[in-house]
């Protein structure tokens, strides 16, 4: 059977775009028998134009942070395009559904991030995002989600069916295997001198960037001579990291990375004191993961998904609190403690796997 997936809107890779890989390149290499069409912008990331027998890739011409254009295609074009191809369903690893198209329709709805904070570029585009969580509930044969909280927040504030959301949950990113020569090159490169901590992601509200800066200042004036890494993508748009620890008083003892590569990332993890993740609101969290695989320990938030997603193998904190934030930091110092999340980190993340997930997506769009 011809399966259209939607990789329209992707232009970097991040979190979303780690799970659709992932995920679609683990379904292309089970599922021998199913032909896959990829729709991507000519702005579609090297990583994500999967290379397979059974795929294409269908390149459409428009920019991705054209909301506008971008809506218009996906709504009047595309299910022109899917029909005329003889493509009998339609996966998209995010919220986009092409509501005229008539065949099977499933797509992946992360969280509610969106509506539980505003961190929307425009106006424009946060009726466009709820558009489509909308036509989700209407249009959709299957809605995919991470985790069950993120089934119940769509069941809360969607009010859609419970049976029509299916959970999956993420497998690990398979990082790359590196040595410590990498590892201090890796922190020479970034200018890593002491000790440090660690966050992987993006710099959204949600996120609580803005609290680990105040808690890392208040563990600093206890313990000196630390260093706090931020590994993501620079975005100014919800907050200005540099201004943030100018007026904190740690501007040096705060490093970002901008963007790294799979090896680098698994460098700094491996070289880290543990991995701090303070959010407010995830749907799943897949830097708690891949730190716990690569035996880094996990400091995170109590609220949300993360302790579904992080199990035992992870010590955590009110994200409300910068006292409890800056607390866990102080503990995690400490080898003993360190030890056993590092290895309830690792039992934990037995029960993760993109082999698994894609069987279940395989199961939604083939059932028997």
């Amino acid at each position: 059977m011809k399966t259209g997936i939607n990789f329209i809107s992707f232009r970097s890779y991040q979190g979303t775009e780690i799970f659709a890989v992932h995920l679609l390149s683990e379904l292309i290499s089970i599922d021998k028998h199913g032909t896959y069409i990829i729709f991507g912008s000519k702005h579609l990331p090297d990583q994500m134009k999967l290379k397979a027998g059974n795929t294409s890739l269908e390149t459409v011409h428009l920019n991705p942070e054209n909301t506008i254009s971008m809506g218009l295609y996906q709504q009047i074009i595309l299910p022109v395009k899917l029909t005329a191809k003889g493509i009998k369903q339609f996966y998209a690893p995010l919220p986009s559904v092409p509501v005229l198209y008539p065949g099977k329709k499933i797509i992946t709805i992360h969280d509610c991030s969106y509506d539980r904070f505003d961190e929307y570029k425009s106006t424009l585009s946060r009726l466009y995002i709820k558009s489509m969580y909308i036509a989700g509930k209407y249009f959709c044969d299957t809605i995919i989600t991470d985790s069950n909280f993120a089934k119940e927040e769509l069941i809360s504030l969607y009010h859609m069916k419970p049976d029509r959301i299916k959970v999956i949950y993420p497998g690990i990113p398979a990082l790359p295997q590196v040595d410590e020569a990498f590892i201090n090159t890796t922190k020479m490169q970034f200018n890593i001198t002491r000790p440090y901590f660690l966050y992987v992601g993006i710099t959204r509200p949600r996120k609580n960037l803005p609290g680990l800066l105040k808690a890392f200042k208040l563990f600093m004036n206890k313990h000196g001579g630390m260093q706090l890494v931020l590994a993501g993508k620079i975005d100014t748009s919800f907050i200005n990291i540099k201004k943030e620890t100018h007026a904190l008083g740690i501007e040096d003892n705060v490093v970002q990375t901008d963007f790294v590569s799979d090896k680098q990332k698994a460098a700094l993890y491996r070289g880290s004191i543990c991995l701090v993740f303070p959010s407010y609101y995830e749907g799943f969290g897949i830097p708690v993961i891949e730190a716990q695989s690569l035996g880094t320990p996990v400091l995170t938030s109590n609220t949300s998904s993360l302790p579904e997603a992080a199990g035992g193998g992870a010590l955590y904190i009110n994200p409300y609190d910068t006292d409890d934030i800056a607390g866990g930091m102080e503990k995690l110092l400490g080898s003993e403690l360190r030890n056993k999340i590092i290895q309830k980190g690792f039992k934990n993340v037995e029960r993760f796997s993109w082999k698994q997930a894609a069987l279940q997506l395989l199961s939604i769009l083939n059932p028997q």
